[in-house]
């Protein structure tokens, strides 16, 4: 069965996924029906400069997360995923991206959203775009991202108004990353759907036993 065909038996229960790349200078975000899999829109939410005071800044954030979350309507019937943590080099850049990812999460709680977990990239990578092995350098991926989600949803972002070449959405690797988020969330809840688990059961499963899990359900 399809995709689409696995994720209509959820349509039901699922309305709305919300996926983020989270970041404290500009946040690229897509919305996606979950029973049709068409992404609905995208954008992108920049923060004050880093001049101003971090408080500040996270406080701005943290309103234009939530008018993002209204004008979606994020509700009971909808999933908000973020990118997970990818890196400790920069532990200070890293406890700051974490606090704007605590800040999607939190308001998608408040609105009874479920937030069944976060994507590791190198899920991305090895699920959706095909990467496999050692880990390839961070132009490559990027280069890699943009033809991938060209292919994907190239004529669906044409209609929403987003230019698709391929320097283009180079230039908006926030959104690229976004949609890579929920395209690969929106398999993961096919993939939970077809197993009878919920999806916060199997946003925790390690990747070796996902992967095991949905061999054996035919996923």
């Amino acid at each position: 069965m399809s995709l689409q065909g696995r994720l209509l038996n959820m349509s039901m229960a699922l309305r709305y996924l919300l996926a983020i790349d989270p970041s404290l200078t500009c946040s690229g975000w897509a919305l996606f029906a979950v029973d049709s899999a068409q992404i609905l829109g995208v954008g992108k939410i920049r923060s004050l400069p880093a001049s101003v005071p971090l408080a500040e800044r996270l406080l701005d954030l943290q309103n234009k997360i939530d008018h993002i979350l209204t004008i979606a309507s994020i509700g009971c019937n909808d999933v908000l995923v973020c990118e997970a943590p990818t890196t400790m080099r920069d532990p200070h850049a890293a406890i700051k991206v974490e606090q704007v990812r605590g800040l999607f999460e939190v308001a998608a709680r408040a609105r009874s959203a479920a937030v069944p977990g976060r994507i590791n990239p190198r899920s991305v990578q090895f699920e959706v775009m095909g990467l496999k092995g050692k880990q390839l350098e961070r132009a490559v991926i990027k280069e890699t991202a943009a033809f991938v989600v060209g292919k994907l949803h190239g004529p669906r972002l044409k209609e929403l108004g987003l230019e698709i070449d391929h320097l283009s959405l180079k230039k908006n690797q926030d959104i690229v990353d976004a949609i890579l988020i929920g395209t690969t969330a929106l398999h993961w809840i096919s993939a939970a759907s077809r197993g009878k688990q919920t999806l916060a059961e199997y946003f925790h499963r390690p990747a070796t036993s996902r992967r095991r899990f949905s061999a054996t359900k035919g996923l």
